[in-house]
């Protein structure tokens, strides 16, 4: 059992290091050292190979998301959007042999004593399903023993809370709550690349496993600058275009 910490994790990077710069710099401004993200690395952004790099220079433990799998070609991308399926080709003419080679070890799931990280929904996690709903929330806690679950892929912040004795989950957004002793959680913590909330500043989940506080933090970043990179890579105008209005 490892003693109480506080952890970071990051939702879908998505290719923005701009983004994936700030959320950092939250964590190391608290000195927390144990990040964890929930996949989604590659797709959308400019710079898969930029934030690869950092976060392996960081010892971020990730999970494999359905962007990720895509580009390995585990999964069919053909039902995509047109956007995203264009991001992914253009990350596959340009991911270096050695970042495919991480993406390809990562895990879909990671457990540890106080907390598990998948990318979607459990118990499939290959299916890249999401959890977005009351019945989906449930059967994620049921397929995982601790306290908390930590998932993205939906790029929408929220928390699911299963509390002893009540049948029905609470759902809210709060970002910054604590969860009671012997409940239990799936946070979505958004996404730190494109977030979708309607909320242009980028997301940090920050959790202590001592005293079960969960904060959600948002950041500024250089919107201007990573839409004027991914206009000059080539890529959909829209995936720069979105950033500024967080959808």
């Amino acid at each position: 059992m490892s003693p109480p910490r506080a952890i970071g994790i990051l939702g879908d990077l998505h290719a923005n290091l701009s983004a994936l710069t700030a959320v950092l710099e939250v964590l190391d401004r608290e000195a927390i050292t144990e990040i964890y993200c929930v996949g989604d690395i590659v797709g959308y952004g400019p710079r898969p190979n930029e934030v690869m790099d950092l976060i392996r220079e960081r010892n971020v433990r990730s999970v494999a998301g359905n962007h990720d799998w895509a580009l390995l070609g585990r999964i069919d991308a053909a039902y995509f959007n047109p956007y995203a399926l264009a991001a992914i080709d253009w990350t596959r003419a340009r991911i270096t042999r050695d970042h495919l080679d991480y993406l390809a070890a990562l895990p879909l799931r990671i457990d540890e004593h106080d907390f598990c990280i998948f990318h979607g929904a459990l118990p499939e996690p290959e299916a890249f399903n999401y959890l977005q709903s009351f019945p989906a929330a449930r059967a994620a806690l049921g397929d995982f023993t601790a306290a908390v679950g930590f998932c993205g892929h939906t790029h929408v912040p929220m928390n699911f809370v299963q509390s002893p004795g009540r049948r029905e989950l609470e759902w809210h957004f709060h970002d910054d709550w604590v969860l009671k002793l012997d409940d239990r959680a799936v946070i979505n913590v958004g996404s730190v690349g494109q977030p979708r909330d309607e909320n242009p500043l980028t997301p940090v989940g920050i959790y202590d496993t001592g005293s079960r506080r969960m904060r959600l933090p948002r950041v500024p970043y250089n919107i201007p600058g990573e839409q004027k990179l991914i206009r000059k890579a080539g890529l959909p105008s829209i995936l720069g275009d979105r950033l500024v209005h967080g959808i």
